[in-house]
């Protein structure tokens, strides 16, 4: 059941952008790896780098839940799943070069939390800097950790 939404226009510098614990130490320049390119979701301890498909400005979605969401596969381009800890009970959603103090919070329990990554809208971008509907979300809703994974390409040959 969904609990909190909240919705964000971020600079996806890099083509992504950051949703982490207040205080978290992880090195987002490892994290990139082939694996981690193929999901576009970049998994650290304490915070997760999901992948746009442009770098400009594009809309983000944080959605809180109690548990996993029931979503269909196929109203979505890219799925990706990870999880994360959350120790502060504070996350934070930026862009990778933002400024950290004046980024946005959401406060929530800490603990572990599964992130659900969804891409939608990847057909109506031409250009990467031409408007566009493509829509960035992250569900998110406690559990215990797992193994990143790849649940849908938008790529179908991917």
């Amino acid at each position: 059941m969904n609990i909190a939404a909240h919705r964000f226009s971020i600079f996806a510098v890099y083509f992504q952008f950051i949703v982490m614990d207040e205080n978290s130490e992880d090195d987002f320049s490892t994290i990139w790896n082939d694996e981690a390119l193929r999901r576009m979701l970049a998994v650290g301890s304490s915070a997760i780098c999901p992948g746009t498909l442009r770098n400009v400005e594009v809309a983000v979605e944080i959605m809180l839940e109690t548990e996993r969401p029931d979503i269909g596969l196929a109203e979505f381009d890219h799925v990706a799943e990870a999880t994360f800890v959350c120790p502060s009970g504070t996350l934070v959603v930026m862009s990778c070069t933002g400024y950290l103090p004046e980024a946005p919070r959401i406060h929530v329990e800490p603990g572990t939390y599964h992130a659900l990554f969804v891409t939608s809208g990847v057909k109506s971008i031409k250009t990467e800097w031409e408007a566009a509907n493509d829509l960035y979300t992250v569900y998110l809703w406690p559990g215990p950790l797992c193994e990143p994974s790849l649940i849908k390409h938008w790529k179908p040959a991917a």
